[in-house]
């Protein structure tokens, strides 16, 4: 990072297609940590910091509450702006994303890198001027939230980054600032005494890798021994992610079983299948309250052959297995129905692992093989 003084301009700040319609495009939450609306309009003052040269990156880290699920994220916004507020500059830049960042003084631990554009989509994020740019990144199953909580009190960060690959403003360079760059919301210019503060950068909120440095708090990195707030950076990142629960729990029936002396047997969740809890599913429709809870781990090959299979010829006449009979539990009922329960471990490991459940009711009178295949559910193990 080169010593340049952070450029104050009163500008145009719009958001570049598509445009942040409050704050994201569906359900889930929004991750803002500056003080600039949501969808800027107007004239509306930034920072831009000329300093941050090819190579380096800016990121903002987020804080998760305590209870929140683990996340996927959905999208990310990239600030890029110029001076003045022109338009049509241009750059291209990486997108990282971090999981369980730390801080100890000025320095950032980043924790495990769980994204890169270029790696892992052999690609770049075109930014321009003026404004805030937008990347879908929905494909790319982006998990933040999986790390240990650090700290005391533990808490769960993640960072997105950005690393500017390629700055194509024609004049700029790294020994001399790049009049267009990431921008910060800062609207207020040092005043005496200059110290950094804390409320317009806060500590522990943006980071920046400075060449040669590694990782730093922006609020407290220095060059050659000179702090960079609040001369040569002021303000917060405005950077911007949208996420959506990674791994939500859900037991939804997929296919349709056939029906025994009574009504086809129905599948009904009592409580979703959640990490450290227990499952309990309702079985009815049961002629002799005696069944079997099938549950496998395919719902299109079993040993038996492709599914669904029709069970004709093993005497469950016009009935179709729509699971992979992988296990098999004993279902004893009261009343026309019965309980199936199964405790989940506590550990992530299990987050979003996808089985298939699908109940044989005994009815001997109704076939040769003496009962008939209900509905087929499917469950995934969420938070």
């Amino acid at each position: 990072m080169r010593m340049a003084p952070f450029a104050l301009v009163l500008s145009l700040v719009g958001t570049i297609a598509p445009a942040l319609a409050q704050g994201c495009p569906g359900p889930g939450t929004f991750w803002k940590r500056d003080t600039l609306p949501v969808s800027p309009t107007g004239l509306t003052a930034v920072s831009v910091i000329q300093g941050m040269c090819e190579g380096e990156s800016a990121g903002v880290v987020f804080e998760m509450p305590a209870n929140m699920p683990v996340q996927r994220i959905t999208q990310v916004v990239a600030p890029w702006g110029a001076a003045l507020g022109v338009n049509g500059f241009q750059a291209a830049l990486d997108v990282e994303v971090y999981d369980g960042v730390s801080f100890s003084g000025a320095n950032v631990n980043m924790g495990t890198q769980v994204f890169s554009l270029s790696t892992q989509a052999t690609a770049n994020m075109q930014v321009q001027s003026h404004g805030l740019n937008v990347l879908d990144t929905s494909t790319y199953n982006i998990i933040v939230g999986a790390a240990p909580a650090t700290g005391n009190p533990p808490v769960r960060r993640f960072a997105i980054c950005f690393r500017c690959d390629l700055n194509f403003h024609p004049s700029g360079t790294c020994a001399t600032g790049w009049p267009a760059n990431f921008f910060t919301d800062n609207s207020q210019q040092p005043t005496f005494p200059f110290t950094c503060n804390n409320i317009i950068t806060p500590q522990r909120t943006s980071i920046i890798e400075i060449a040669g440095q590694g990782w730093r708090d922006a609020a407290l990195a220095q060059v050659t021994g000179i702090p960079l707030c609040p001369f040569y950076y002021s303000g917060v990142w405005c950077i911007r992610a949208c996420s959506e629960d990674a791994f939500p729990a859900f037991y939804n029936t997929f296919a349709n079983g056939c029906p025994s002396s009574l009504p086809t047997a129905q599948l009904i969740s009592a409580t979703l299948p959640r990490v450290g809890q227990t499952m309990f599913v309702i079985v009815n429709n049961m002629p002799v309250n005696l069944g079997l809870m099938l549950t496998g781990l395919s719902n299109v090959s079993s040993n038996l052959g492709p599914l669904p299979l029709n069970m004709t010829p093993f005497g469950i006449n016009n009935c179709l297995l729509h699971v992979s009979p992988d296990f098999l539990t004993t279902l004893v009922g009261g009343g026309g129905s019965a309980s199936y329960s199964l405790a989940i471990p506590n550990t992530n490991n299990v987050l979003g692992l996808q089985f298939y459940q699908q109940p044989f009711v005994f009815d001997p009178p109704l076939n040769a093989f003496g009962g008939a295949l209900g509905n087929a559910a499917a469950l995934q193990i969420g938070n």
